[in-house]
């Protein structure tokens, strides 16, 4: 009976103790419950009290802001060949025994590819003379007002043909051209003359430089400017004898000089040398020259010389003062002549465009175009005797758009279809990309 007593109240005591735990365990959830209670009130009163912050606004992509600029246009043709069958189609009856000559009929269907342009330019490559007995290679006088007459403003006259009346012949080419208006680069009337010209160009300073690789005349014998020198500017210093040896001393000493006079943007005419002619790539000697030009500060350069076109390149050089582009025209071909070898009769005018940041000042070449030209010589097309003429500068877009268009007066189809052909033949030369029909090329700022 005691064990049994016992056993009792063991049993009683672990009873005890088992509902003296379990409290103590209910007590201390319910306590940390109600602390977590207290903490989502208080939590949840502090966010009533805290206002929202705005969300954050995305920020507005950065816009380059818009250039206003003022551009100009620089159109360059190509060589004005003075040779005697072009001559003797513009004779007129003139007055008695005294012929007289007007070359505005030959020269009619370059007007509208320079109407656009600020300054229009070309190349002679001839003598003018008022004494009769015209030949290769010199022409009437009538030229100057021939060529100011359809919208050229200036004329390099440094070719190797410009001494072929001696120095005589020379200085009055240059006084007929400047009196019939145009602006003369690279030949002068006198050794006091000598000016490297810069135009205002709607408020752009354009500086114009010009070299001959030497001097040619027409009989055996170059002529000397032995003692001369002053009357015409020329590519190399052995320009009496072999012609190779490039005088960069000078050209760098031109660039020098029209930078110091205030000159924006500079322009160089080049007479290429005569083992260039009829090729359609460039030679060696006039890339390392287009190079030098180019990385001296010329910013356009216009080839002539070669008698065919040639490609145009735009590239982008590192200068001292930082990049710049320049345009090089290798060549532009004859913009006038007699020869008819292949290709020769093809030409363009290339349009260069300036332009200027009005708030900045920064000058840049924004824009070339191209617009071909095609010299007829209805002596090449059996079905065109009698087209009352027998040399033309052809609009070659526009001489192909009047024919398609039946409104044509005096174009035959075989002249209509070499005409086609040679647009096509230019754009494969000169580069389609710069073609003005399709908008030419167009360049940014900053390169």
């Amino acid at each position: 009976m005691k064990k049994n007593g016992f056993i009792t109240g063991v049993m009683y005591v672990l009873l005890v103790f088992l509902v003296v735990g379990l409290g103590f365990i209910l007590f201390f959830n319910y306590r940390a419950n109600m602390e977590q209670q207290q903490m989502i009130r208080q939590a949840e009163e502090a966010a009533n009290t805290t206002p929202t912050p705005p969300p954050t606004a995305t920020p507005a992509p950065t816009e380059e802001p818009e250039r206003i600029a003022q551009t100009i246009t620089l159109s360059f043709a190509g060589d004005l060949v003075g040779q005697a069958g072009l001559t003797t189609d513009a004779q007129t009856e003139g007055d008695g025994d005294t012929p007289a000559y007007d070359f505005s009929a030959e020269l009619e269907g370059v007007r509208s590819s320079l109407e656009q342009a600020d300054l229009a330019a070309c190349t002679l490559v001839s003598t003018l003379s008022d004494a009769g007995s015209y030949d290769a290679y010199v022409m009437p006088r009538a030229v100057a007002d021939g060529l100011k007459g359809v919208g050229f403003d200036l004329v390099n006259a440094a070719t190797d043909h410009l001494l072929d009346r001696g120095l005589t012949g020379l200085t009055g080419t240059v006084d007929y051209l400047k009196n019939a208006g145009l602006t003369v680069v690279g030949a002068y009337s006198s050794s006091a003359s000598r000016s490297l010209p810069i135009a205002q160009v709607n408020g752009i300073k354009v500086a114009f430089l010009s070299y001959a690789y030497g001097t040619a005349g027409t009989g055996a014998q170059p002529v000397s400017i032995a003692d001369n020198s002053w009357c015409m500017d020329l590519l190399t210093t052995d320009y009496m004898t072999d012609k190779q040896t490039v005088d960069y001393e000078k050209i760098d000493a031109d660039i020098a000089a029209v930078k110091e006079a205030g000159a924006d943007v500079i322009v160089a005419f080049v007479y290429w040398w005569d083992s260039a002619q009829y090729y359609t790539e460039p030679r060696e000697q006039q890339a390392e020259v287009a190079e030098h030009l180019c990385q001296s500060g010329v910013d356009v350069i216009v080839g002539g010389g070669v008698k065919v076109p040639q490609p145009i390149e735009v590239r982008t050089v590192e200068r001292d003062d930082g990049k710049a582009n320049c345009v090089v025209c290798y060549s532009l071909s004859s913009l006038m002549s007699c020869f008819n070898d292949a290709y020769t009769n093809l030409s363009a005018v290339v349009d260069v465009q300036i332009s200027r940041d009005e708030d900045s000042g920064e000058i840049w070449i924004s824009g070339v175009q191209t617009k071909p030209l095609f010299m007829v010589d209805t002596g090449d097309y059996s079905d065109s005797a009698d087209l009352g003429y027998k040399y033309r500068v052809l609009d070659a877009w526009q001489a192909v758009e009047d024919y398609d268009a039946g409104t044509t007066e005096g174009l035959s189809e075989e002249i209509y279809q070499a005409v086609k052909t040679g647009i096509e033949d230019l754009d494969t030369i000169l580069g389609a990309d710069y073609a003005a029909r399709d908008g030419g090329l167009a360049v940014d700022f900053p390169y």
